[in-house]
């Protein structure tokens, strides 16, 4: 396990991302950093990042939260865990504030999204389903392969443990779909692996995913040594990651496959996922050019009856 570094938060706990689809929005990030240490990271590059080996613990937020929401005229309506880092990092002291922060959030009637690879503790399960209409989580998985799991997201858990958390949410009423992001070109979003994902996904009764390819910034690019069999990411990406997007969150340039062939691909992966009972949506962020669909769903309208639905449906 990666050392846990406790420092002093100095500015706002919650934070507009700078993410195109999330930007009217907040997100909350308890940590710098990331024990999952996934090599296609895009948070490496930003300036707070503390690089590879730590994680840094910002362990007054929950006070500074709770001064913020006090001093608001309204909660916010939505709040994402997390852009930055997982939120269920494996430490007791960081899942203890989770656990307040996500607490003291929904008891202002605020809604949760949350994306994780992480395990999700049973206590956090009881927290979630008591206020269900107010949480939506995406449990990030890509592929059935544990050897490509350990090639790009070395200290993350395993395949199983991510379908167990599908299946422990979906089991406690909680809504919760599959983040398929990234997707790697001519690995992960090829016809059998992307089939025998979504055949697992909906033996777990999973019915919606979301999926976005991967993009490369400067800081991705210690991933071109990765070889597996066959498969070469220097000879992939020189071939297939042609398409520039500027300025995208104001982070400079990114680099894509073009344009058909991702609309190619979103045409071919949303069929397959049809095939074995699941909707796939893509994610607009880094594909404006492909599809106007959004990762996640609109937060509840504060003025509509509880009961009423705010999901996607397929």
């Amino acid at each position: 396990m990666i050392p846990i570094i406790e420092v002093q938060r100095r500015s706002a706990v919650l934070n507009h991302p700078s993410l195109p689809c999330l930007g009217e929005h907040y997100t909350i990030n308890l940590t710098a950093g990331c024990p999952h240490q996934c090599r296609y990271c895009y948070a490496q590059s930003l300036a707070h990042h503390p690089g590879w080996g730590q994680v840094l613990w910002y362990s007054n937020s929950l006070d500074l939260l709770s001064t913020e929401l006090r001093r608001r005229r309204k909660p916010p309506r939505l709040v994402f865990f997390s852009t930055a880092c997982e939120p269920f990092v494996p430490d007791e002291c960081v899942l203890s504030m989770l656990y307040s922060a996500m607490e003291l959030l929904l008891e202002h009637s605020v809604f949760l999204l949350i994306s994780t690879k992480g395990r999700i503790p049973d206590d956090f399960l009881r927290l979630l389903a008591r206020h269900s209409g107010l949480v939506h989580v995406q449990v990030g998985i890509t592929t059935l392969d544990d050897s490509v799991c350990a090639a790009f997201e070395p200290n993350a858990p395993s395949v199983e443990e991510r379908l167990s958390n599908l299946r422990s949410l979906l089991g406690s009423g909680i809504n919760a779909e599959a983040r398929m992001d990234p997707l790697i070109p001519e690995l992960t979003d090829e016809d059998g692996s992307f089939r025998a994902l979504c055949r697992r996904l909906a033996e777990s009764g999973c019915r919606r995913v979301v999926a976005s390819h991967l993009f490369l910034r400067q800081a991705n690019l210690h991933m071109l040594n990765i070889r597996l069999g066959g498969w070469s990411f220097r000879q992939m990406a020189r071939r297939l990651y042609t398409h520039e997007f500027d300025d995208f969150c104001g982070h400079g340039t990114i680099y894509l496959p073009s344009t058909d062939y991702r609309r190619d691909k979103l045409s071919q992966l949303k069929a397959v996922a049809a095939d074995c009972g699941v909707a796939l949506r893509l994610c607009r962020c880094t594909n404006p050019d492909v599809t106007s669909e959004c990762c996640h769903p609109a937060p509840p309208d504060a003025d509509a009856p509880p009961a009423q639905s705010f999901l996607f449906e397929p």
